[in-house]
């Protein structure tokens, strides 16, 4: 089972120079998963890319009605499109003890030691990332597209 991170599906998304990356994950034919982790990081991203920072956001959200339709434009779009590939949207891991071990030993940032968790928890054998940070972990997960790694 792969677990798709946030990078992946930001990349699926919207059209960068990762893209072709990210289009491979969603070809593989096995099941996949994502958590609310990852929606929540991919719809922060999204509405940074537009406000320019995020110190905007809150901002626009407050003052602009057609932001707030966008924003949830982009969450419906995002969860739509998980929909569409297949992909089930899990709970995030709990286990803060197993969180704060793979900060302490790989050197993630807490989100992504979360979703590291997260993926173990519920047996994924890839980790389909373009988040160079997940390479201090190659050892106990697959990382995924191969042609990234």
């Amino acid at each position: 089972m792969i677990f798709i991170d946030s990078s992946v599906l930001y990349n699926a998304l919207v059209v960068t120079e990762l893209t072709e990356y990210a289009a491979r994950v969603f070809k593989l034919e096995e099941p996949r998963i994502t958590s609310e982790t990852v929606i929540d990081e991919v719809w922060f991203a999204l509405l940074k890319r537009d406000a320019g920072s995020p110190w905007k956001i809150k901002k626009k959200l407050k003052n602009s009605w057609e932001f707030r339709k966008t924003a949830v434009k982009y969450l419906s779009g995002t969860l739509g499109f998980l929909s569409a590939q297949n992909v089930v949207i899990i709970p995030d891991s709990s286990n803060w003890t197993k969180v704060a071990y793979y900060v302490k030993e790989f050197g993630l940032m807490p989100h992504d030691a979360r979703i590291l968790a997260t993926a173990l928890e519920y047996n994924c054998d890839k980790l389909a990332t373009l988040d160079e940070d997940f390479g201090t972990v190659k050892d106990i997960i697959n990382l995924v597209p191969e042609n990234f790694w």
